[in-house]
């Protein structure tokens, strides 16, 4: 197996900030492990969260536990894929007909492979995704083969206990080990992105938490929803809407259709400074569920705010909106923050988005009337 480091500053101008990967390429052989370590002290990281890139047909399987670990220990990420843009067509989950007709990434972590061995490394990375078309196959290794001598026997019960170990260690679903069995020698089964998810062998981009709390001056309670993700720690927090005052001179307003106040606050962490970006905010996006929902309000209309280190925007969200996010139909929701080019800024666009708690938020939103 060989190591390339790169830095990639390719995802800046839409928010992902720059990059540090490591592409690892080839077999896994008795000593990868140890390779790998003394590259990491001839290249010692750059920055947090570097990205082991993986690609491989898979190799010796105790080289492959011992990388992980590693991995795991430099709390380092993991993605399938390659360097090269030369895997797409031997992706199973594309039929061979539709790949003349597929746009393929412009630049690396392109396609790639993770087999036998591989998969194993690959859990080792406290984030881990499976780049577009790529394969993440598994196998039953070598000694768990059918045999009478007891000694291989033997050989296959200690690697399968030291491999549940293992998939306990790095938050892997021990039913891992049913779709390794399945097939023997160079055949594998490469997991599907539902499989994937249930095993818990890639990990989504951002983890939420939602609560209802008291608001700082005990005058009543808000949904607050957490979202952490790479860059930091951002927040939804459901307020409900001020109720109209009414007096014994004048009859009491009709009833008009429940809104909430949502507040988005966005932490750009080590991307820039919320004061140093709030002047150039263009427009707001509102993301539910991978769709963009442009806000028919300008930032010179309702200009963004900075708490903290955090660019803050209240939005009042109702009627059909609101149903649809009580009904559990966007599962997810975020903001975007668009930026003026004409400001000059090294990115056009933050975002984050979290995970809704549907139910919560039909519960809360029935304290408002």
């Amino acid at each position: 197996m060989t190591f390339t480091a790169w830095t990639s500053t390719l995802g800046q101008r839409f928010g992902e900030g720059s990059r540090d990967y490591i592409f690892a390429d080839g077999y896994f052989c008795p000593d990868t492990d140890q390779k790998f370590q003394q590259f990491l002290t001839q290249n010692p990281a750059k920055a947090p969260n570097t990205i082991v890139v993986l690609n491989s047909g898979g190799g010796n399987l105790a080289a492959g536990l011992r990388m992980g670990i590693i991995i795991r220990q430099q709390k380092m990420w993991t993605q399938v894929g390659s360097q090269l843009p030369l895997m797409i067509p031997q992706n199973e989950n594309i039929p061979a007909q539709s790949v003349p007709y597929i746009a393929e990434p412009a630049s690396p972590p392109f396609p790639g492979e993770c087999d036998s061995a591989c998969t194993l490394a690959f859990m080792g990375g406290t984030h881990r995704t499976i780049g577009y078309a790529s394969n993440y196959g598994v196998h039953q290794f070598e000694s768990a083969s059918q045999t009478p001598d007891p000694t291989l026997q033997a050989q296959t019960e200690a690697v399968s206990a030291q491999i549940v170990t293992y998939l306990s260690q790095m938050g892997i679903s021990p039913d891992y080990m049913g779709y390794m069995v399945q097939k023997t020698g160079n055949d594998v089964t490469n997991l599907s992105m539902k499989v994937l998810q249930q095993l818990h062998i890639v990990t989504p981009h951002w983890q939420t938490k939602w609560q209802i709390a008291p608001l700082n001056d005990n005058s009543g309670f808000y949904l607050q929803g957490t979202s952490t993700d790479s860059w930091g720690t951002h927040e939804i927090a459901f307020v409900c809407p001020p109720k109209a005052s009414s007096s014994s001179a004048q009859p009491a307003p009709a009833a008009s259709p429940l809104a909430l106040e949502a507040d988005f606050y966005l932490d750009p962490g080590v991307r820039s400074k919320a004061q140093d970006l709030v002047g150039a905010v263009q427009e707001y996006v509102l993301v539910l569920s991978g769709q963009f929902v442009p806000l028919s309000l300008s930032a010179k209309q309702a200009p963004a705010q900075v708490v903290g280190t955090r660019l803050v925007k209240s939005l009042s969200l109702s009627g059909t909106l609101l149903q649809n996010l009580e009904n559990g139909n966007y599962p997810d929701i975020g903001l975007a923050f668009i930026f003026d080019p004409a400001a000059k800024l090294p990115m056009r666009l933050l975002k984050f988005e979290a995970e809704l708690d549907s139910a919560l938020l039909k519960q809360f939103a029935g304290t408002c009337h």
